[in-house]
C-alpha cells in the first residue's frame, strides 16, 4: 500500500535540517509496511493537489522565503483547507506556520497576506532575533515537546494556540504556542522536530495508519527515545 508525502517548498523551506522530517516519517511508515512516495511542489509549480495525499509538510526558511511561499500557497488556498477539514495529517515546522494566520507584518509594516485558517497576525521586528530552547506540553495528552526555536517575531494572540511552554531557555516572549486544526500541526520547533520528539512522529504515523486502514505496529526507535529523555532533563535542570 503507497503513502503519498507533498513536500512544499523543499527548496525554500528547509532551513535546520528540516528535510529530516520527511525522512525521518519515510522511514517509520516503511517500517509499517508502506511503500512510500514524496512529491515535491514549489514556487515555480502552477498547481498544487492535496487530493490523494496522505501527509503534508513545509518547514522552516528564511523570512523572505516564507513569504514568496505564502503568497504562491495562497492560490491553492481552498484545495489546503479542504484537506485539513477532510482530517489529511499535516506538519508546518518552523516559521512556516506563520502563514497560517491571518498574515504577517514584516518590520517595514508591510502585510503579507495568511492563509486564514488561524486568527493571530505574525508581528516581526528588526531589533532582535528570539531563540533558545523551549519544552511545550499539550494541554490535551500532557506530552511533552523539545527543540529550538529561532524566530523573527511572535503571533499578536494566542487563542488559538494549543502547547503551553513550561520551560524557555533564551529570549521568546511567548507562554504558549503552536495550533492544531484536525490533525494539522504548525508549531516553532525546528531541528528536526521529528527526530527528538519519537512521540510526535508516532503520533502521525498512528494517524497514517488509521486512514489507510492498516493496524498500526508499535516499533520502537531507542536512539531517537533516548535523545528526547536526554535533552528533557537537560532543559528542566537548566535555569531559564
Amino acid at each position: 500500500m503507497n503513502v503519498n508525502i507533498l513536500y512544499l517548498y523543499p527548496d525554500f523551506m528547509s532551513l535546520y535540517g528540516d528535510n529530516g522530517n520527511v525522512r525521518i516519517l519515510t522511514k517509520r511508515l516503511i517500517d509499517q509496511g508502506f511503500e512510500v512516495s514524496v512529491t515535491r511542489r514549489t514556487i515555480t509549480d502552477k498547481d498544487i493537489g492535496f487530493e490523494d495525499v496522505d501527509f503534508v509538510y513545509m518547514g522552516s526558511g528564511y523570512e523572505s522565503n516564507r513569504n514568496l511561499a505564502a503568497k504562491h500557497l495562497a492560490q491553492f488556498k481552498d484545495a489546503l483547507i479542504k484537506a485539513i477539514d477532510d482530517g489529511v495529517p499535516m506538519l508546518f515546522t518552523g516559521n512556516s506556520y506563520d502563514i497560517l494566520g491571518k498574515g504577517i507584518t514584516s518590520p517595514d509594516g508591510s502585510l503579507t497576506e495568511g492563509l486564514g485558517i488561524f486568527n493571530f497576525t505574525f508581528k516581526e521586528q528588526l531589533e532582535k532575533r528570539y531563540t533558545g530552547d523551549v519544552i511545550l506540553a499539550d494541554k490535551q495528552t500532557g506530552d511533552r515537546y523539545v527543540g529550538f526555536v529561532n524566530r523573527a517575531g511572535v503571533p499578536d494572540a494566542d487563542e488559538d494556540l494549543v502547547f503551553d511552554a513550561i520551560k524557555v531557555i533564551g529570549n521568546i516572549p511567548v507562554k504558549k504556542d503552536s495550533v492544531r486544526r484536525n490533525n494539522l500541526l504548525g508549531i516553532s520547533l525546528i531541528g528536526p522536530v521529528l527526530l527528538k520528539n519519537p512521540k510526535l512522529a508516532d503520533n502521525f504515523v498512528e494517524t497514517i495508519c488509521r486512514r489507510k486502514g492498516q493496524e498500526y505496529k508499535a516499533v520502537e526507535y531507542p536512539h531517537s527515545i533516548k535523545s528526547h529523555a536526554k535533552t528533557l532533563k537537560a532543559l528542566l535542570e537548566t535555569d531559564g
